[in-house]
Order: C-alpha cells, then structure tokens, then sequence
C-alpha cells in the first residue's frame, strides 16, 4: 500500500491517505474522498521534507 502524504495546514501536521483503502470504520478512500490519517514528520519518505508537501485542508 503506497502512501500519499500532505500538510493539513489547518491543524499545521503531516498527513497521509492510502488511495482504493477501505478502513475499519467502513470509509473507503478515494481521490474525490480521501481519507486523510495524522502522521509524524519521521514516517515521510527519505528526501522528502514538510516543505515538499501539498498543502490540505483535513475536515473532521
């Protein structure tokens, strides 16, 4: 499973989504709902950094 990770500029953390994923809570992640899941900035991929990031807005 490829992760795709973002800054959430609204709670100012790293993200990440796992697109086609179908969570424990029955929400299946897609590009027209993704599913974004708080992160640390030590999960990013070696060379990639927050500033690399697109910025989201993660809605409760």
């Amino acid at each position: 499973m490829d992760r795709i990770f973002a800054w959430d500029d609204h709670r100012s953390q790293v993200v990440y989504r796992i697109p086609g994923h179908t969570h424990k809570d029955g929400r299946e992640d897609s590009d027209l709902a993704p599913v974004w899941l708080p992160a640390e900035e030590t999960d990013l991929p070696e060379g990639v950094s927050v500033g690399d990031l697109r910025k989201v807005k993660v809605e409760e």
